[in-house]
């Protein structure tokens, strides 16, 4: 009853006193209101915390992990058949992956505590095998031993810009009416709800971009654009388009939901993006390959799941604006870590008054969701590239990452592209770009540019 006012703040193995007396609190109040004997009262003020030793052996080494593997295991067992002696449970855990996540998170967040912010940040990250969906490493907060509250599941937080792509990916799935190229509206915008109210969304950083390329409004995270794109699209068809991705939680019908208006957790946010990496191809993450009995039979095994869900072009197109977005857009910051030469995408993710902070990146072969954020949700003062990036960048600088293909699939076309107009332009011009486009699609008119 003590800790659920801060379970953080009030943490008996980090802030043994201020347990101590938030608990010797609680017991007054009971005495007080003569809930209990006084005498059982004074016994229990002088007795210790009793706080028991952490478990640094066993699965408990990776209890986030662990507590996913349960969960899948009990929506397919009844406790009667877990409780059988000698199963033996085949998981997808990567060792070392588990172990280069842990040190990303510790590693960052305690840089960002010498750097001023509170020391009670928490943080969470999902990695996933992008081909087959399998999770290679879980970290449930700060402390990677804790088996306490997992973050990596149970943190249903806002994904602001994470839900971005979303909408994207709806547009580009019209070709005759949205390229790479197709110039979206970025200047002020404000929508009338009705009865009253009005939504005017803003940039962050308040300014107006004038028309832009539909690249540069993702790349570039820009709300009004996109808000502006999602409105011509529709916000129910954003809504189809996110259950395609593999989003189950409840989401609402608003047009703030194509600002981020939704909320997930880790696990939720890498299904999601898991499906954008795989090139639209839907895999159910799971934490299981097989589950023998004591005598090695198997008991049930976990086949690889794939569903296509979109069309392989217009997924092409989203990760070449999700690739500008990490080499020239919001998350160019991991290329102080990561080699030039590698290939990835990835997005970032900032909340309002910056309560979290998300970044998704993937390359050929890895996928992984990161958060940070307050477990009270104040503000935690990041936002997407200034914390969770810098753990994500963190990470892929350890482990093995492979370069995503640029070589347009069957069906496509290049073509240089004047990055202010939108028109055809020259290999020198200034402003040009080389963009991809479904054969027939790409701009008729050149630009004059120098």
């Amino acid at each position: 009853v003590a800790l659920v006012k801060g379970p953080s703040y009030y943490d008996p193995r980090r802030n043994s006193l201020r347990a101590h007396q938030r608990r010797d609190l609680v017991l007054g109040l009971l005495a007080e209101q003569q809930k209990l004997p006084a005498e059982m009262i004074e016994t229990a003020q002088a007795e210790p915390l009793g706080v028991l030793p952490r478990r640094t052996s066993g699965v408990t080494r990776v209890p986030a992990f662990i507590d996913l593997v349960r969960r899948q295991l009990r929506r397919d067992y009844t406790e009667e058949d877990l409780s059988t002696e000698g199963l033996n449970i085949f998981t997808t855990l990567d060792p070392e992956i588990q172990n280069q996540t842990e040190l990303a998170i510790t590693k960052k967040l305690n840089q960002l505590a010498r750097a001023g912010v509170s020391e009670e940040l928490q943080g969470a990250a999902v990695v996933v095998n992008v081909s087959n969906g399998e999770i290679q490493a879980v970290v449930g907060g700060r402390d990677p031993r804790f088996a306490g509250f997992n973050r990596a599941l149970d943190a249903v937080r806002p994904v602001g810009s994470l839900i971005k792509p979303a909408v994207y990916l709806t547009a580009l799935m019209r070709p005759e009416q949205y390229t790479l190229a197709s110039l979206i509206d970025d200047g002020p915008l404000d929508v009338d709800l009705g009865g009253g109210e009005h939504w005017p969304p803003q940039n962050y950083d308040h300014e107006s971009h004038g028309n832009v390329l539909l690249l540069d409004a993702l790349a570039m995270s820009y709300n009004v654009s996109t808000a502006r794109l999602g409105l011509e699209i529709g916000v129910p068809a954003v809504l189809d388009t996110l259950r395609a991705l593999g989003v189950k939680r409840p989401l609402t019908e608003y047009p703030a939901l194509l600002l981020g208006a939704a909320n997930l957790s880790p696990l939720n946010v890498a299904q999601m993006y898991q499906t954008i990496a795989s090139g639209g191809f839907r895999t159910p993450l799971r934490s299981i390959r097989a589950v023998l009995t004591s005598d090695g039979k198997p008991l049930q095994r976990y086949p690889l799941t794939v569903e296509p869900a979109f069309d392989s072009v217009p997924v092409f197109q989203l990760t070449a604006a999700l690739r500008a977005a990490a080499r020239e857009g919001t998350g160019k910051t991991m290329y102080q870590l990561l080699p030039k030469e590698l290939i990835v995408a990835g997005k970032t993710g900032t909340t309002d008054d910056l309560r979290d902070s998300w970044f998704v990146g993937f390359g050929e072969n890895v996928l992984a969701a990161v958060w940070l954020g307050m477990d009270d949700n104040k503000p935690a003062g990041l936002t997407g590239a200034g914390g969770a990036l810098k753990v994500w960048s963190e990470l892929m600088s350890n482990i093995e990452v492979h370069p995503l293909s640029i070589a347009p699939l069957p069906g496509m076309e290049s073509a240089w592209i004047d990055r202010h107009t939108g028109l055809l332009a020259d290999e020198e011009c200034s402003s040009g770009l080389e963009l991809v486009f479904v054969k027939g699609t790409k701009p008729q008119q050149e630009s004059f540019c120098e």
